[in-house]
């Protein structure tokens, strides 16, 4: 480990005051026990979300849990980054699906630091920018050519890495926003001046919130330690500290006017100062409002160097092939195609400028022949302008078209190429996790390659992809369609659904209600008259559904049974308004119930937050459910806090968990058989080089339903990759469906398979259709 100490500042500003303390703001030395590719790695990690999502403890041991994980893993630095960004996306995009009907969807940024000797390396996900203030110039390391997707809202997140050479002097800054008030001076006073000064200058700056942290390098035995900020009292009365500014004029600088004044004053700053370009990787100009100079500093104790910073560490295949997809467009290839194509545009504006000239020396010999004599003379002076900046300014636009295109083609060729080679490299390989992976890739470069250019090789090459993948992961492909005539309401947000042979009922947590559409011909019509939500029935009132499940035909004709948090039932009929009654509670009350079936002529609650599971037995043939419930296990009771959904088939329990596990017990109400669990029980994946585990890999499962006989199945739901897995109750994988048209950007929000095998998939307030084969 080099000799260098590390501190770390957090920066927190909060409605214009400043703070001392960040949460999500951790740094960790290697412990005793780290892997062997970990223990000389010192870990600096910063969790940010845009609406709370953990209590300040909870998400301090969330931090340890990451710190923890990464530690553990073993292969290259940038592995293990990724793979810590990828589990933490899935935490947090389950627990979005778990709490989709009660707060708002969490997204938000982590940026992974670690520090090995004298190398900074950087994976970020989500908002972020860091900077390097270094001798002389500012480095900003970001990538505009990647589209950061917030951290949650998508299954792959998207990755930024940078790596960098550092020494004792330099600073860091990483922020999750980039505000306005950060300009050169800015920059220029943090590197003359000692950590807690720059940090006062970062907050002073930066208007009203921020959240970030600057990391200073300075001599000694290789610590690293997080600072206290001042206390927000002192940090509102210290006075920031600025250089001396040129007069202004007094109108608002805009961001773009703002580059512009920047630019002039970097062309005018004096010849003897030096400048270091990054050896580390190449890496986007800064943004319009980020600062691209500074004055000349004070020497430090490193003279700037320009010799080539140690090569990266080596990199398993596939994880180069990863980091092509996540950094974009921004392949060697891609930027030699774009040094290529500059001469040209140079040539071909000079061209432009010549022929603009001409052309209106061409105008004006024209107008001087249709026009003979003086008359010319009486053209207005503001037509002949017009005419002098338009010619030229046409030309200029359809030569920048004209380029426009070449480039578009050449960046075409450039992916559709490597498409190619990685189509034929899958057809070649015999194991089958590496044939799964290259066809993978090949649908990923086709992707880019169709963003330059659409062409029917291009969409047939990707279609022999998929079908490849499909193939060996058993994917058969319905043809959805719209399953309900006309437009559902935008405000309409489907949770959940039951379906019998003729009707679907779809629970709205908007309205806290069920809606009711039924078969007409091939499509679904909506029956307005059909009354099922919350409101007041007599002494009861019914808010907050949670969920809803299908009656056995009974002589009081109800359809349906809804509950709500408070343990009351909602009978709902087709042709008469609803019924409620409040069921008798257990002796413990009511926790967290999150979710209802009826099977087996029993009602059966899972409460999430008491660890437990109720049975009600009914009191009548109109299953009236009354009576005190029976509580479904005897001395083995296992953990529900992360459960999400549950089936029942016969006296077998199914337990969904939010990290795709699945715990079954079988009941038995005998006292000399008690209730015993298997936990997590293992899925039989049967496709090739796959085997059985207590999760399926790249599958988030959501919601889990129990089919009746003649064929007895679980499906589970996978909202994300938009698929639904079909198991036995053995919980052996029988078949994967998929749409065989791409849907609409987001996530499947409920799914049901009716008595008659149709699926139904919903998107909100959208919902398809499909005939199992």
């Amino acid at each position: 480990m080099a000799d260098i100490d590390l501190k770390v500042l957090p920066l927190h500003r909060q409605s214009a005051r400043n703070l001392a303390y960040l949460p999500g703001l951790h740094a960790a030395d290697p412990p005793r026990r780290a892997s062997r590719s970990r223990r000389t790695d010192q870990l600096i990690l910063l969790l940010s979300f845009d609406v709370p999502a953990f209590s300040d403890d909870r998400l301090a041991e969330l931090l340890t849990r990451l710190e923890k994980m990464y530690y553990e893993k073993s292969g290259s630095t940038t592995s293990a980054m990724r793979e810590l960004i990828e589990d933490l996306n899935s935490l947090v995009l389950n627990l979005n699906l778990k709490y989709a009907s009660e707060r708002p969807q969490v997204t938000g940024s982590v940026a992974v630091i670690v520090i090995r000797g004298d190398l900074l390396f950087l994976a970020q996900s989500g908002p972020g920018h860091l900077f390097a203030l270094l001798p002389g110039k500012v480095d900003y390391l970001h990538d505009d050519n990647l589209p950061m997707r917030s951290l949650g809202s998508s299954r792959t997140p998207t990755v930024y890495y940078a790596q960098m050479q550092f020494a004792p002097g330099d600073k860091f800054l990483f922020s999750t926003t980039l505000p306005d008030g950060w300009d050169a001076d800015t920059f220029t006073a943090a590197y003359n001046t000692p950590v807690h000064k720059a940090q006062q200058r970062f907050l002073s700056d930066a208007g009203e919130a921020i959240k970030g942290m600057i990391i200073e390098a300075a001599p000694g035995s290789g610590k690293l330690t997080v600072l206290q900020a001042p206390p927000p009292a002192q940090a509102e009365s210290a006075e920031p500290i600025r250089q001396p500014e040129p007069a202004r004029s007094t109108r608002e600088i805009r961001p773009s006017e703002r580059a512009v004044e920047t630019a002039a004053e970097a062309a005018a700053e004096p010849d003897n100062i030096e400048y270091t370009e990054p050896a580390a990787m190449p890496v986007a100009e800064p943004p319009r409002q980020a600062p691209v100079r500074r004055p000349p500093a004070p020497a430090p104790s490193r003279q700037p160097q320009s010799q080539p910073m140690p090569e990266r560490e080596p990199e398993p295949a596939e994880q180069q092939t990863s980091r092509r997809r996540t950094r974009g467009g921004s392949s060697r290839q891609a930027r030699e195609a774009a040094a290529n194509l500059a001469p040209g545009l140079l040539n071909v504006l000079q061209k432009v400028q010549l022929f603009g000239r001409k052309a209106l020396g061409g105008v004006k010999n024209l107008l001087q022949r249709l026009v003979p004599g003086e008359e010319l003379v009486k053209i207005p002076t503001s037509y002949m302008a017009f005419i002098a900046v338009a010619v030229p300014l046409l030309v200029v636009t359809v030569a920048a078209l004209v380029y426009a295109q070449i480039g578009r083609n050449q960046q075409y060729d450039l992916y559709f190429s490597q498409a190619q080679a990685m189509a034929q490299v899958a057809a070649a390989e015999t194991e089958v996790g590496a044939q799964r992976q290259a066809w993978g890739t090949t649908i990923e470069l086709v992707d880019t390659a169709l963003d330059y250019l659409v062409t029917d090789e291009a969409q047939d090459l990707r279609q022999l992809a998929i079908g490849s993948l499909d193939a060996i992961d058993q994917v058969t492909r319905l043809q959805l369609v719209q399953a309900i005539s006309g437009t559902l309401a935008s405000s309409i947000k489907i949770r959940d659904m039951v379906a019998t042979s003729r009707d679907l009922y779809m629970l709205d947590i908007n309205s806290d209600s069920v809606l009711r559409a039924w078969l007409a011909g091939s499509r679904y019509e909506m029956d307005p008259e059909f009354l099922c939500g919350a409101g007041q029935y007599g002494s009861i009132i019914v808010q907050d559904l949670i969920d809803l499940a299908l009656l056995p035909d009974n002589p009081d004709d109800a359809i349906l049974v809804a509950m709500d948090r408070g343990g009351n039932l909602l009978y709902c009929y087709e042709d008469k308004p609803p019924v409620a009654i409040t069921m008798t509670p257990p002796d413990s009350f009511w926790g967290k119930p999150i979710s209802i079936t009826v099977e087996n002529d029993r009602l059966y609650v899972l409460d999430e937050q008491l660890n437990m599971v109720w049975f009600y037995e009914p009191t009548d043939e109109s299953y009236q459910f009354r009576e005190a419930p029976f509580f479904f296990f005897t001395e083995e009771v296992p953990n529900m806090q992360d459960t999400i959904d549950f089936a029942v088939d016969q006296e077998t329990l199914y337990l969904l968990y939010l990290n795709g596990q699945t715990t079954t017990c079988t009941y038995t109400g005998l006292d000399e058989a008690p209730t015993t669990c298997t936990d997590p029980t293992m899925y039989n994946d049967t496709r090739p080089g796959r085997s059985p585990a207590a999760t399926i890999d790249d599958a988030v499962f959501y919601q889990i339903q129990h089919t009746l006989p003649p064929e007895p199945s679980l499906y589970y739901l996978d909202p994300i990759n938009r698929s639904v897995y079909h198991f036995s109750l053995k919980l052996n994988l029988v078949q994967q469906y998929k749409p065989q048209e791409d849907l609409e950007e987001g996530y499947i929000t409920a799914f049901v398979v009716s008595p008659t095998k149709t699926i139904f998939l919903a998107m909100e307030n959208k919902v398809y259709l499909a005939h199992l084969p």
